[in-house]
């Protein structure tokens, strides 16, 4: 009976060896073919293995030669890492050269840009209207129009017939109104002055309402000689408290 029993013993730890060993190589040889995969590059593999984000939640960033990412419907998966390609071609070249031209040439609006979008990010907003408009030229030749320029924009009327004049250093900003649904007597009115030599902006903010349709401002005497440009825009606030914009309006340059 030992007898019997030993030799029973030995062959259930050879089978469990033996099944072991199998396992062993079975896993093995996956592991040898996802590597197989990795290394072949004539093989094209956009998505190697997704995820439920449910059990593994966010994963992002390089796993050796797999990226993670997560797709807009919030699953996670892996795919290959492909070094992205920077051929440099003359259209990405004068795109670049333009986009850090705008930045660069509109830093100095930077604050006026947050307050007139309403958000921290009003200088990429702005950015990207002047991109669209303002920005003019041929690479590497880019100047800004400034009459072109935007800093609000909404449903809100625009001032009829805007014009500015100019005594000594006083100038007066006269428009036409008409009631309207989108054109009230009480919208307020804003106005923005920039001076094109010192880069100095002066943003009078619901100084007026529109049922005034006259404006007068007394510039700084330090801006006698320079060019000046001037914006208005309207603005008018709900019930909800909510507040709606016109877009903004280029009225004239003046030369002090």
């Amino acid at each position: 009976t030992s007898r019997t029993e030993n030799q029973v013993q030995k062959k259930y730890l050879l089978n469990q060896s033996l099944s072991q060993n199998i396992y062993a190589k079975i896993f093995a040889i996956r592991v040898f073919c996802v590597q197989s995969v990795f290394r072949q590059p004539h093989k094209i593999i956009k998505i190697m293995a997704k995820f439920n984000s449910t059990t593994f939640g966010t994963i992002s960033g390089r796993h050796g030669s797999a990226v993670a990412a997560t797709t807009k419907d919030g699953k996670s998966y892996l795919r290959i890492f492909r070094a992205p390609t920077d051929p440099k071609s003359k259209k990405q070249v004068a795109q670049r050269t333009k986009f850090a031209f705008a930045n660069s040439s509109l830093s100095c609006f930077r604050g006026l840009f947050k307050e007139t979008f309403s958000n921290s990010k009003g200088m990429n907003t702005g950015v990207s209207y002047a991109l669209k408009d303002a920005i003019v030229g041929e690479y590497p030749d880019f100047t800004i129009d400034y009459s072109k320029l935007t800093f609000t924009t909404g449903s809100i009327n625009q001032a009829l017939s805007p014009s500015a004049s100019l005594s000594n250093n006083k100038v007066t900003i006269k428009w036409d109104f008409i009631e309207a649904s989108l054109s009230k007597a009480d919208d307020n009115v804003s106005f923005i002055f920039f001076n094109e030599d010192t880069q100095l902006s002066i943003h009078m903010k619901d100084a007026c309402i529109r049922g005034d349709k006259t404006f007068e401002i007394e510039l700084p005497e330090a801006w006698k000689g320079s060019e000046v440009h001037c914006w208005m825009y309207v603005s008018a606030t709900n019930n909800l408290m909510s507040t709606n914009y016109s877009v903004s309006q280029h009225i004239e340059a003046l030369q002090l």
